[in-house]
């Protein structure tokens, strides 16, 4: 700097500029995120360590959260030496998310808040006459008055329906051989919650998502689930590269129409297994082995299609005949037999209440992102 000159300070953003108010907003969201990562509430100075971001930065964030009423403070750390710190965690204003599953033999629910604490879960008789609307509108009743009565709104809603669904337009996709009827239209047939969150998908797909995160394929990226019901109903969820393909009308992994097995007409696969007569088990009730190894040979055959087109790294049976005890040595044995190459097999780790929990995941994921663009 030459001689007599005065250095000029540059001002940082002004208060009410874009540049600030990304920045508040920058801060606002990592510290949403540092909350929803812990499984419990943290100070303001583990905050601070685990987002990188100063002390006096997440002070001023955390109060603006708390008048907001998105963070809470739930009172001072124990059991540690220094000053007392307080302890903040998600506001129970933020409210509560919920899934759905119904199902031809029972609608379930289950409750939780914006980090993934599961608050409930319930079983219900299924729907009347297939009235699968009015069932939807009963148990989404009651489970917004109990929580609403707590000062705890609904944000989002996750349906899982035993129909593929448009990802186009977001409705069932109604198919005359279906096992059950489509009733749930579209997220705007959901009532009481915006549209805008409400996840309507395909209770197979909701269970592939439901062992990609946390099940059986947890580390797998390229995966095939294969769910086996009672009577004609299969389906597939295929997870590649760890993204859910649905295809262009969301008729991926509709396997019942394979030509594979015995039978007529265009679901072939799907009345092929149908003719196995498998049942879940009940009360402890014996399989008989020869209907067993039937099946294992026609789901195992199906499975080999699967290999042939897509190359998964694991295959994954779920679904309650899917699960059945003694129908997957026979499923391994027919991909060993015909695959290309050796894929391994395994039982789902989430049993028959996976898609329950893959959709609840969902709504937490469309409530959770709402909020945090909200922050900016």
């Amino acid at each position: 700097m030459p001689e007599g000159e005065q250095a000029v300070p540059v001002p940082g953003p002004r208060a009410g500029s874009p540049h600030s108010g990304l920045r508040r907003a920058t801060t606002e969201r990592a510290i949403l995120d540092c909350v929803a990562d812990e499984d419990g509430p943290l100070t303001r100075a583990e905050l601070s360590r685990r987002t990188s971001i100063s002390p006096p930065a997440i002070s001023e964030a955390v109060r603006r959260l708390e008048a907001d009423e998105v963070l809470v403070s739930v009172g001072p750390r124990s059991g540690v030496p220094g000053a007392v710190a307080t302890l903040y965690d998600l506001a129970p204003g933020t409210g509560v998310v919920a899934a759905v599953e119904i199902n031809r033999s029972v609608v379930r629910t289950a409750v939780a808040d914006l980090v993934g604490h599961t608050l409930e879960s319930t079983d219900h008789d299924p729907p009347h006459d297939h009235d699968v609307v009015a069932r939807l509108d009963e148990v989404l009743e009651a489970v917004r008055a109990r929580w609403c009565g707590q000062g705890r709104p609904l944000r989002a809603v996750a349906v899982s329906i035993a129909n593929p669904v448009d990802p186009a337009t977001g409705r069932v996709v109604e198919l005359r051989e279906s096992a059950f009827p489509a009733g749930v239209l579209g997220a705007d047939d959901v009532r009481g919650v915006d549209p805008a969150m409400v996840v309507l998908d395909n209770d197979v797909n909701f269970a592939a998502l439901a062992e990609r995160d946390h099940g059986a394929a947890l580390g797998t990226s390229t995966f095939a689930y294969l769910y086996v019901g009672e009577r004609h109903s299969v389906g597939l969820g295929l997870v590649l590269d760890g993204l859910l393909v649905r295809g262009a009308r969301g008729l991926a992994g509709e396997i019942g129409y394979l030509p594979v097995g015995p039978g007529e007409g265009r679901f072939r696969f799907g009345e092929a297994m149908a003719a196995r007569g498998l049942r879940a088990p009940d009360d402890g009730a014996s399989i008989d082995d020869t209907a067993l190894e039937a099946a294992g040979r026609t789901l195992g055959e199906a499975a080999v299609a699967v290999c042939a087109t897509v190359d998964p790294g694991l295959l994954v049976l779920g679904g309650p005949v899917g699960l059945v005890p003694g129908l997957l040595p026979h499923v391994i044995a027919t991909v060993a037999e015909l695959a290309p190459r050796e894929v391994p097999v395994v039982v789902g780790a989430l049993g028959g209440t996976a898609p329950l929990w893959g959709a609840l995941a969902e709504a937490r994921r469309r409530a959770w992102g709402a909020l945090v663009s909200g922050r900016g």
